[in-house]
């Protein structure tokens, strides 16, 4: 069986604030005229078609060695040629021993800019939970991070799980990531630049001395001039048994305010009876939880921030909807990321 290259990184997650202008993702107009090998912006030829491997039976594991998070670098189309979508294909199995970490782990998959560097910024593109002791497959829409997914590009994937080789609860994970490019006109509007605002944050609730804006700190970021913006952000919450059973099983309010329109919704997800994996899953996996379930992916929430949005500096802040934990039973907490898309 194949393994992918990987280079392994000891941490349990990264942690990357915003304040940095992705200027990987814009282009500057030509100052000549174009020659004919030189195409203009409008006249950028159809790419062709094709699927590009990512993860290829990636084992993700936690033991002598530490395989939670394992990074790969994959060169993707570069931005002379057009598509009109592309489509994250993931699975998650069991590793060639065949038994499948036992738990309900949460993981997910991001680009990091400035690998190895000072600068290192992770981006996370697509979030998700193991199921219990089986395999799942699922699909990301991934066309609005093409500013990211361009030339040669470092992936990440981290899974929080503790077993691996030899463990009575199970050895761990077999990660596959391939993205589909298909080729034909960009779509309109075409995503011109993914702007980071908080790369991949982890925080406790309901602790009156430690509030969440001290520990979620607002950022001013800087976009490009666009006709649209998007404000895409990952949310789900975790830890429980204690009298709200906070944060996995209790809905709460989440807001943003961008540019100085505040905007919010509850964060559950009330469908987890309709996941499919791949067997028989075990566990509480049909109870509904704070924006996720055990074995399915964790969707984006995307809102239009056009009307709050201008080319320049752009303020965001976040604020969870106030509750105090008692201190008995679990310490809640959340995982959040958030990025802004701008559209041409």
């Amino acid at each position: 069986m194949r393994r992918s290259l990987i280079r392994a990184v000891p941490l349990l997650f990264v942690v990357a604030c915003g304040g940095k202008e992705d200027t990987t993702a814009e282009t500057s107009a030509p100052t000549t005229s174009p020659t004919d090998s030189e195409p203009t912006e409008t006249e950028r030829p159809e790419g062709a078609s094709q699927t590009v491997t990512v993860f290829d039976d990636a084992y993700v594991y936690f033991g002598a060695e530490n395989y939670r998070q394992i990074d790969v670098t994959v060169d993707l189309p570069d931005s002379s040629a057009t598509y009109s979508a592309i489509t994250g294909h993931f699975k998650l199995s069991c590793p060639e021993s065949g038994l499948c970490d036992h738990w309900d782990r949460y993981g997910n998959l991001g680009v990091v800019l400035d690998a190895g560097t000072d600068t290192e910024q992770f981006i996370e593109i697509d979030r998700f939970i193991t199921a219990y002791r089986v395999g799942f497959s699922w699909d990301a829409d991934l066309t609005a991070m093409r500013p990211l997914l361009t030339d040669t590009v470092t992936f990440r994937v981290f899974i929080d799980t503790w077993v691996g080789p030899g463990h009575t609860d199970g050895e761990g994970w077999s990660f596959d990531a391939d993205l589909e490019f298909v080729g034909g006109p960009p779509p309109s509007p075409e995503p011109i630049a993914v702007v980071p605002v908080w790369g991949h944050l982890a925080w406790s609730a309901g602790l009156a001395d430690n509030p969440v804006d001290a520990q979620v700190v607002p950022q001013s970021v800087e976009v490009p001039a666009a006709s649209s913006y998007v404000f895409r952000s990952f949310i789900s919450g975790h830890g429980w048994n204690n009298p709200e059973n906070c944060a996995e099983f209790c809905p709460k309010e989440h807001l943003y305010t961008v540019g100085g329109v505040e905007f919010g919704r509850e964060v559950w997800r009330d469908d987890c009876i309709e996941t499919v994996t791949d067997g028989a899953q075990l566990g509480t996996w049909t109870y509904d939880r704070a924006g996720w379930c055990p074995g399915a992916q964790v969707f984006p929430w995307d809102t239009d921030v056009s009307a709050s949005v201008a080319a320049g500096a752009v303020d965001v802040s976040y604020r969870l909807e106030d509750f105090t934990w008692s201190g008995s039973g679990d310490q809640p907490y959340y995982y959040m990321s958030g990025v802004l898309i701008a559209y041409e």
